[in-house]
């Protein structure tokens, strides 16, 4: 490692990115629940043996895509916020060394 270097880490662009992510979290699975109730609402009218299916496809895209992509994009979202947390101690950390050496 070269002396010298510095590592600059933009905080505040960091938290953004992550507060982004848990709005499209909470948007993405608002969409896909919504979209399925409004769906079945709309498909309860119809007398069809295709409903039934439909109706069955709506439950197996639920559960099949969207929980494990809902629980990844989580597990990224706390994994973000446990970054962060952790470089602002560290930088905390860091800050009050060099103060304490520079007195």
């Amino acid at each position: 490692m070269v002396s010298g270097q510095q590592i600059k880490v933009n905080f505040i662009a960091l938290q953004k990115i992550i507060d982004e992510l848990r709005v499209a979290i909470d948007d993405f699975e608002g969409y896909t629940t919504d979209f399925r109730s409004n769906t079945r609402d709309r498909l309860k009218t119809f007398n069809s043996d295709f409903i039934s299916k439909v109706d069955g496809l709506l439950d197996n895209m639920n559960n099949d895509v969207n929980q494990d992509l809902v629980k990844q994009m989580e597990e990224i979202h706390q994994a973000g916020v446990a970054l962060l947390k952790g470089m602002k101690e560290v930088d905390e950390e860091l800050g009050a060394a060099i103060g304490d050496e520079g007195s």
